[in-house]
């Protein structure tokens, strides 16, 4: 199968997990997965939103759903390719362009799991948030980031 073929049915079976773990975490209550006008994926729980967030890597799928409506999600998953263009991609990330390999993934997973998360793209302002290892085979990165909701509006409201 061709890598877009193998990534597009990645992406549907990532699509059908989160919304099997939506209609688990909503125990009975209506519940529906959807996209934003972003294509930024969220569940509705008995009208409640909740954050929900998909990665996907060479076969490997990782889906999240908040249990709180409150709380934003975002995860991400990474094979570590060192034929990736990775002292470019490290200062776009604020890092410098020697980091090795595994830290340049392990924090690449971080910042894109916070912008899943929040929507924040500056990793000065990521600075400030903490993500959570997964844990993937060892040819891979992972990050889990929480972020509450309430929280997001008000350094949003300060950073205008």
């Amino acid at each position: 199968m061709k890598r877009s073929a193998a990534r597009q049915t990645s992406s549907l079976l990532a699509w059908d997990m989160l919304c099997g773990l939506v209609a688990d975490v909503a125990k009975g209550n209506d519940a529906t997965c959807f996209k934003d006008e972003d294509g930024r994926p969220w569940a509705k729980i008995a009208a409640y939103r909740h954050g929900a967030s998909i990665s996907h890597s060479r076969g490997w799928v990782v889906v999240a759903v908040a249990i709180d409506p409150g709380l934003l999600i975002g995860v991400d998953l990474e094979y570590r390719d060192e034929g990736r263009s990775i002292p470019e991609m490290a200062e776009q990330i604020g890092l410098p362009r020697t980091t090795s390999v595994s830290d340049f993934y392990d924090a690449w997973c971080r910042y894109e799991a916070i912008f899943k998360a929040t929507g924040e793209s500056d990793p000065v302002v990521q600075l400030d948030l903490s993500s959570v290892v997964l844990p993937v085979p060892a040819d891979f990165a992972s990050r889990l980031v929480m972020v509450d909701a309430g929280e997001k509006s008000h350094q949003d409201s300060i950073n205008r």
